[in-house]
């Protein structure tokens, strides 16, 4: 398995390292852990290489947090919230297959880092529960997924702007990320991203992550959810913007 990684002892043990913490921070915050591996990992392989295990490994988290997530998801939401996805998800990853890999790099990372400082400033987007400006939000999400697989973090700036509550909006993601996994998977798959290697380097990581992920449940608490948050974006920012300086220079 690790020869077909493709990946040199230095480099997996980096990944592995990177994995785990991503796993932690999205054991108790439900999301990020696409997003902490894209900023990391990205400078290892290009997002066309990266997003097959960014599902993979999603999907496995979610199957763990899905007990915990489920009966808090707002499930009408997130049902609104897919039907946008099968217009954003094939778009975002048309684009990942036809750009030159370092500007696929740069684009996945800035939209990290914006995310990110949205968040951060707890920016509120002009929308509401009605029905098309959720279905917009999914076609957003759909394609930041496809681009970066960090849809994820499209949802949370939604959740924040409609005043969820820390755990309806925890086990919204965890749900919403579970059924745009699968979905997801079956798009990169007729893209023929879902290669020997994916699955090697899922398979190598996945240990590692699911370690963090339940470290990370048991750290989750709701009264300190204020601090959780902040210290997740300031670490994807960081990452992120440490990553755009070095493909740029």
């Amino acid at each position: 398995m690790i020869e077909t990684a493709a990946l040199a002892p230095g480099e997996l043990a980096f990944a592995i390292a990177a994995v785990f913490l991503a796993g932690v921070v999205r054991g108790f915050t439900g999301f990020a852990l696409s997003a902490l591996i894209m900023a990391t990992l990205v400078l290892l392989m290009p997002p066309v290489e990266l997003i097959p295990v960014c599902a993979l490994l999603e999907l496995a988290s979610s199957l763990v947090l899905m007990r915990d997530g489920f009966a808090a998801a707002d499930k009408r939401m997130v049902l609104i919230l897919q039907t946008g996805g099968l217009i954003g998800v094939p778009a975002g990853l048309y684009l990942t297959n036809t750009v030159d890999p370092d500007i696929s790099r740069q684009l996945a990372l800035l939209l990290i880092v914006t995310l990110a400082l949205m968040q951060l400033a707890r920016i509120r987007l002009p929308v509401s529960g009605a029905p098309l400006p959720t279905f917009l939000t999914g076609i957003t999400s759909g394609f930041a997924t496809g681009l970066a697989s960090i849809g994820g973090m499209v949802i949370a700036l939604y959740a924040l702007a409609r005043n969820l509550s820390p755990r309806v909006m925890r086990g919204s993601l965890i749900l919403q990320i579970f059924i745009g996994g699968t979905l997801g998977l079956i798009w990169q798959s007729l893209y023929g991203m879902l290669t020997p290697t994916a699955f090697s380097r899922a398979g190598l990581l996945l240990f590692p992550m699911l370690a963090g992920v339940f470290l990370g449940r048991t750290l989750f608490t709701p009264a300190y959810e204020s601090y959780y948050r902040p210290f997740s974006l300031l670490l994807l920012i960081g990452l992120g913007l440490a990553g755009l300086a070095r493909t740029l220079l």
